[in-house]
């Protein structure tokens, strides 16, 4: 008999004693065993049959050893005869078959039901295994909860016919053991194992409910894998556009893509990228700012910022180019240090140069073209000849080799101007102005945009200024001889004879500076009896004639800044004596009262004169008094009638005199006293009526003297209104 799932029924048959059991270790997966009918029938040996049963594989059992009985003589009657010492009655021989033969069938069920050792599952021949130790075997493999383990398990049962009694448990082991490896695969796929996931779920039986699902599953995967991998993607091009905002909000959209892998791995690595991209662009962006200073120092210091930045970086293709934008910087600071023929301090710069910068060739061929300028710097023909050697030392396939050959053509150039100037000097050694002429024809061969051009002019300007000199010293010589007499006329002859010398020749300077003094020279002749003239008018007094007289020496002549500084101080002495009387009458009439008639009389100061900045100052004071007793005449007019209003309306109107007008005083005393004014108003008529008390209180403006006090009365009349 077998119990449910296939498992032996233990019971043990009814008798006084328990029969011992081998414990069933629980950790083993059940068992189905077969049934009697599914084992191979054995047959019972004969009774006589001296040689034991054997042990079938199959059933489980062990072979009972047959009792042999004793043979009955032969050639005696069929009735037994049996030994004196054997009991004869049938009781005890029926209880003794009894005994016998339960303890035979008890002992057969004991060994045909009691579970075996564990077997060696690894070393089971599986064509002659039975399916129960297969599925035994199968269980046992699954246990470990791996893939491969789950496989072998599937392969060791899978094979079983479709109708053998325990297919339908090993199908059910099989759906099981499928779906298992399907939840592996998606850890595999959470855990960012996308191919390794796709095949294992490839694997699971073609027959099994999980296999359906494989292809749906491996399709949601690729769509999600794709989705994030894009997120990831457009993420980098984030930071490669340096939209670092951009970036970290496309990071977040990981968060909820649903893969643990990405989720956490992938968006924690996204996110680092994002940090180190900032970081990295701020070393960017300092090193540019370096860059834009400029000098080697700032450079050098730019250089080793972009160095940090490592090869992961997103930004590290645009710090290799910053660092190579940064290196030909240098090399442009090691050419002009060469332009200024500082050779050592142009090889120092490009030493400091990095290899990163990768302009290791340019380096050379710059080391090179040093070599050859620093030789031409002799500036003789073989000084420049060897530079050229030296130059074409650069072949077609270098970076500098245009470079080189601009060089090469430019002292080929040097060195025939330079034959050119030595030709042209000799021209000019004798120094007759034909030989200067010569020279000067030979050097103009040399163009201006040649480098020996500069050199050529020079020459050239020599030769010319010396000709000239030459040609124009009779002239300055002569005028010289007519200014050293002394006289107007012979003065006016040197004038002549030096005006001679036209403009931008070599004495030109020389001889306009001795005609401005002999014009000088001239002009003070002339122009000294009309100033001495009048001087002697203003001495004595009469200042028109003074000043009409200095007036006839014209603009730009000698005495002509001493003749307008004369005339205005007579100008100013006349008119101060014109305009005094007015300014003294106005002020009489203001110190009278009659403030009106002052500003007239200061009026008739025109502006520009000398006294017109004095009448000003006294009419604006004038105007301030006069504005302040027109006010407080309109004030006192108003407080006359001593209503509410109208002592309101006097405030207001003397508030509106200035701090500065000598009536200010005056009108903050009147406001004062109006504003009690009014408060006694508000008072008188408060037995009568509080509400028209207390709006007259109201009216006091602030910052006068009753202003307080009509406060309080006024949140004392509010409270008994109240009451």
């Amino acid at each position: 008999m077998t119990g449910k799932h296939g498992k032996p029924d233990r019971r043990s048959p009814k008798r006084s004693g328990k029969i011992p059991q081998k414990p069933v270790n629980s950790s083993i997966p059940p068992l189905k065993f077969p049934l009697p009918q599914d084992m191979p029938a054995a047959q019972s040996p004969s009774l006589t049959d001296p040689r034991p049963a054997k042990h079938s594989p199959s059933s489980g059992g062990v072979a009972v050893q047959p009792v042999r009985l004793p043979s009955p003589p032969t050639g005696q009657d069929k009735s037994l005869s049996l030994p004196q010492w054997v009991p004869r009655n049938w009781q005890f021989w029926g209880a003794l078959s009894v005994i016998t033969f339960s303890g035979l069938g008890i002992f057969s069920a004991l060994t045909l039901f009691s579970l075996p050792d564990s077997p060696n599952c690894p070393a089971i021949f599986l064509p002659t295994a039975s399916a129960s130790m297969r599925l035994y075997c199968a269980q046992m493999l699954a246990g470990k909860h791996t893939v491969e383990s789950l496989l072998k398990a599937i392969d060791l049962v899978n094979d079983m016919p479709s109708d053998h009694p325990l297919r339908s448990e090993i199908d059910r082991n099989v759906e099981d053991w499928s779906q298992e490896i399907l939840k592996l695969a998606e850890g595999s796929f959470q855990n960012g194992e996308l191919e390794k996931a796709i095949s294992t779920v490839r694997r699971i039986p073609a027959q099994t409910a999980a296999y359906g699902l494989v292809t749906q599953q491996i399709e949601d995967w690729k769509t999600l894998w794709a989705k994030a991998e894009t997120i990831y993607q457009e993420a980098e091009e984030d930071l490669r556009q340096n939209d670092l905002k951009q970036a970290f909000l496309t990071a977040t959209r990981l968060l909820s893509v649903g893969n643990k892998y990405w989720e956490t791995t992938k968006y924690k690595q996204l996110s680092a990228l994002i940090t180190d991209t900032r970081v990295d662009g701020g070393k960017l962006d300092k090193a540019k700012g370096l860059a834009e200073q400029g000098g080697v120092e700032n450079l050098l210091a730019a250089m080793k910022l972009v160095e940090e930045i490592k090869p992961t970086s997103h930004l590290y293709s645009e710090a290799t180019s910053v660092t190579s934008q940064l290196g030909q910087k240098m090399l442009d600071l090691a050419d002009a240090a060469l332009d200024r023929r500082d050779y050592k301090g142009a090889t120092n710069i490009v030493q400091q140069i990095p290899e990163r910068a990768n302009l290791k060739a340019e380096i050379q061929d710059f080391n090179t073209l040093a070599q050859a300028r620093a030789q031409g710097w002799g500036g003789t023909s073989d000084d420049l000849q060897a530079a050229i050697q030296q130059a074409r030392k650069l072949k077609n396939d270098r970076p500098l080799y245009s470079k080189a050959q601009q060089l090469v053509t430019n002292w080929q150039l040097e060195i025939q101007d330079i034959a050119y100037l030595e030709r042209a000097r000799q021209l000019a050694q004798p120094g007759s102005i034909g030989d200067l002429s010569a020279a000067i024809a030979e050097a103009q061969q040399v163009p201006a945009s040649n480098p020996r051009g500069k050199e050529a002019q020079d020459a050239i300007d020599g030769w010319t200024a010396t000709i000239q000199t030459i040609e124009d010293r009779p002239y300055l010589n002569r005028a010289e001889q007519f200014a050293s007499i002394g006289d107007l006329p012979s003065l006016q002859r040197a004038i002549n004879e030096a005006s001679r010398i036209g403009a931008g020749r070599a004495l030109y300077d020389q001889a306009d500076q001795l005609i401005r003094d002999w014009t000088n020279r001239i002009q003070q002749a002339q122009d000294q009896p009309l100033l001495d003239r009048a001087r002697q008018f203003a001495n004595q007094g009469n200042l028109r004639a003074a000043i009409d007289t200095a007036s006839q020496i014209g603009d730009g002549r000698a005495l002509s800044r001493e003749a307008e500084a004369n005339i205005q101080d007579w100008t100013q002495r006349s008119e101060q004596v014109e305009d005094r009387p007015y300014l003294e009458r106005a002020r009489q009439l203001a110190a009278q009262g009659d403030l009106s008639a002052a500003i007239a009389t200061a009026g008739q100061i025109r502006e520009g004169r000398s006294l017109y900045d004095d009448a000003q100052a006294d009419i604006r004071t004038w105007s301030s008094q006069s504005e302040g007793l027109d006010r407080m005449q309109q004030a006192y007019s108003a407080a006359r009638v001593s209503t509410p209003p109208m002592l309101l309306s006097a405030i207001q109107i003397a508030d509106q005199i200035p701090a500065n007008s000598p009536q200010r005083s005056e009108a903050d005393r009147m406001i004062e006293q109006w504003s009690f004014q009014i408060l006694q108003n508000a008072e008188s008529q408060a037995p009568f009526s509080l509400t028209s008390a207390i709006a007259i209180a109201e009216s006091i403006p602030p910052g006068t003297g009753a202003y307080g006090a009509a406060q309080k009365d006024i949140q004392t009349w509010r409270q008994q209104l109240r009451r």
